[in-house]
């Protein structure tokens, strides 16, 4: 059994020799689809997350599905695209054990090499990439190690697991039950109390985790107004960013410098930063901190008054987060637009347009769920 590929310019999808050329909105589909897998989605998850920045009608997911179910028929010992009544479509993966290699056949350098590629992927924003070797993992012959095995639920989307599950170690969850509830609360300040109730629990977080958060802390601060907070947070983050000589560590950094200056009115400092930034970004192509900082190039070009041009770079970074399958970053990306649109007030067409997006995901990941559960997990306050 041979692993399944995608080749994005050209709308192909390969398995064991054979080649499916499909539609560009077959593509989007059957790829948010199998990213998704056995996982059962609305019509409306579905028009928001393939046609979100279109007018499609109403028959338009139920063509595309008869269309892919037709191409799609000689794999269908792979996998089905099944009707669930009354709610929508799921993608359901078979699995075939019994063809897989066993992790014990290789060598100890093949799994470090798989190791590195994720690691590599991780890197470089490359999420669909990533969720390609999960998902072959029984073909390639490798288990996903603990860390990446979390790591992946997460971007994906799987975040019900994390509020649910009993059996990981709470030290390995914070981080993530921290950004869940940071990415799907628009109020800063409810956002300020669970990151405090974290950072009372950080000794039993991984060292990076801890680091992380220090960062992260920067633009929290910001979207809640303390800017002293959070032009004191930026010198704790640059001594911690230094230290690790990582380009992708001063791209966060400099992205949270940027949200910082942005929403103190500091129009010429951010557009530095997001100057400085594209430059790396020119050396090590980061699909996500380039959607990011496009993004962020757009909401400077409101404060300037180019709103054609502000929408276009909104946009743009947009489906350039969207392409990399990091579920989280594109939440907490719409989540920093709508916060701009809020504070700024500039252009309520597009607010309404990203608040229906917003909406969409809410809905399908269940935010009120998820920020209830993280609230019931957390110690409490003090």
């Amino acid at each position: 059994m041979g692993l399944i590929t995608w080749s994005d310019d050209k709308y192909e999808v390969q398995y064991a020799g054979e080649t499916i050329v499909l539609l560009p909105k077959e593509y989007a589909l059957l790829h948010f689809l199998f990213t998704g897998k056995n996982r059962t989605f609305s019509r409306e998850n579905l028009l928001d997350r393939v046609w979100a920045l279109e007018e499609p009608t109403d028959r338009t997911v139920d063509d595309h599905i008869y269309r892919l179910r037709k191409k799609l028929q000689k794999w269908s010992h792979l996998f089905t695209i099944d009707t669930v009544r009354g709610i929508g479509y799921r993608l359901t993966w078979k699995q075939q054990p019994q063809q897989a290699l066993q992790p014990d056949v290789l060598n100890r350098g093949f799994s470090e090499s798989i190791q590195k590629m994720l690691t590599t992927y991780h890197g470089m924003g490359m999420g669909a990439a990533m969720q390609t070797l999960s998902a072959n993992q029984e073909v390639l012959g490798f288990r996903m190690d603990p860390f990446y095995a979390m790591y992946l639920r997460f971007i994906t989307g799987d975040f019900a697991w994390f509020v649910e599950d009993k059996t990981a170690p709470m030290g390995d969850k914070l981080f993530y039950l921290f950004h869940l509830y940071h990415m799907t609360e628009p109020d800063s300040r409810k956002t300020l109390d669970v990151y405090q109730r974290v950072l009372r629990e950080q000794a039993a977080m991984p060292a990076t985790f801890q680091d992380e958060l220090q960062v992260n802390a920067i633009a929290l601060y910001a979207r809640a107004g303390e800017w002293e907070l959070a032009r004191q947070q930026v010198s704790k983050a640059r001594i911690i960013v230094e230290g690790l000589n990582s380009q992708g560590f001063t791209l966060f950094l400099q992205a949270e410098e940027t949200i910082l200056a942005i929403l103190s009115d500091q129009l010429e400092e951010a557009e530095e930063i997001i100057r400085r930034s594209k430059e790396i970004l020119l050396t090590v192509p980061m699909q996500r901190e380039l959607g990011s900082f496009t993004l962020m190039q757009g909401i400077c070009m409101y404060r300037r008054e180019q709103y054609a041009k502000a929408r276009r770079l909104i946009d743009e970074g947009i489906e350039v987060i969207r392409a990399t399958q990091f579920v989280p970053h594109l939440i907490y990306a719409i989540n920093n637009i709508l916060l701009f649109f809020q504070i700024f007030d500039c252009d309520p067409e597009w607010e309404n347009k990203y608040q229906k997006i917003w909406d969409a995901l809410s809905e399908e990941y269940q935010f009120d769920y998820l920020k209830k559960s993280i609230l019931c997990i957390l110690p409490s306050s003090i």
